[in-house]
């Protein structure tokens, strides 16, 4: 469950907000861009064209340990946030990060819990928090089709390949693998938790069914690849590639963004287009994007 918050005076927040992460800031973007005080890590040029909007947002760093530039709580009180949000893990070492810097900003820190099954009361949550409507819209969309993905039947074993090389990968259980695994597919990668890298030795004893990769120069050099191609006994493994633009359908960052990767578990790419668009709103200039089952 998310954590109830309110402003000081118990009223949502009207003020500007600091996302903690990468992943925050796409929630908070979805739900009510115009309150993000800015990027934790400023998206590309051409991430910043498709959402229409944004490039005028400062990289203000990030408040959290969620990758990128760890921001500089000065220039983080300099922007008089009335709120700052964290979206992910809810575990003791970000709720001692919460805290710690809550007592030093004297900001409210509120953390959001990130887990996939959870986007709809996050959605809502954030509505009430900071008084947007939209949130309830998307909360409402959205649980329809968590219903539908979880309902899934089941998929084949895979291994998430990450990075150029493809030796990086979320173990099973974190949230970079969650979409797949919601829709029971079953991650080979056992034994670790969260993103760490592995060894070709690894990867070749888990014998997965499918490759899943939102990288595409991997996927180009992994197509022809016998050792990323060939299973033992001699079958042919599957290679998926999957869009990551403006985000990762499933990843990069785990946040809100994974649910287009949900949408297109269940009905395939014009349903993940629509709920791209959905949650982007309508000045956003994503063009059709399409997975892509590698020959």
């Amino acid at each position: 469950m998310a954590l109830a918050a309110c402003s000081r005076s118990g009223s949502p927040v009207t003020g500007r907000i600091v996302a903690a992460g990468p992943p925050a800031a796409i929630l908070i973007w979805t739900v009510a861009r115009d309150k993000l005080a800015g990027w934790p890590r400023k998206p590309s040029p051409k991430v910043l064209a498709m959402l229409g909007a944004g490039a005028d947002l400062p990289e203000i760093g990030a408040v959290s340990q969620s990758g990128g530039r760890a921001a500089n709580l000065e220039a983080i009180a300099a922007l008089k946030p009335e709120l700052i949000v964290d979206y992910g893990d809810v575990t003791p070492q970000f709720r001692e990060i919460a805290e710690r810097t809550e007592a030093k900003l004297g900001v409210p820190y509120r953390l959001v819990d990130g887990q996939l099954e959870a986007s709809a009361s996050a959605f809502a949550h954030v509505a009430k928090l900071i008084g947007a409507p939209r949130g309830i819209e998307l909360a409402n969309a959205v649980r329809p089709l968590l219903r539908q993905w979880r309902a899934l039947p089941g998929g084949p074993s895979f291994y998430y390949a990450r990075g150029i090389d493809g030796l990086e990968t979320g173990f099973a259980g974190s949230l970079a693998t969650g979409v797949l695994e919601g829709a029971h597919w079953t991650n080979v990668a056992t034994g670790g938790e969260s993103l760490k890298r592995v060894s070709r030795e690894a990867v070749a004893a888990w014998d997965p069914e499918v490759i899943v990769t939102l990288d595409r120069k991997f996927a180009e050099s992994a197509a022809s690849d016998p050792f990323w191609r060939q299973r033992r006994g001699g079958a042919k493994r599957r290679l998926l590639l999957l869009p990551d633009l403006p985000f990762g359908w499933i990843d990069r960052p785990p946040s809100v963004n994974r649910l287009v990767g949900c949408a297109w578990l269940v009905g395939g790419d014009a349903r993940a287009d629509a709920t791209a668009h959905a949650l982007y709103g309508a000045q956003a200039r994503l063009g059709m994007a399409k997975a892509q089952w590698i020959p």
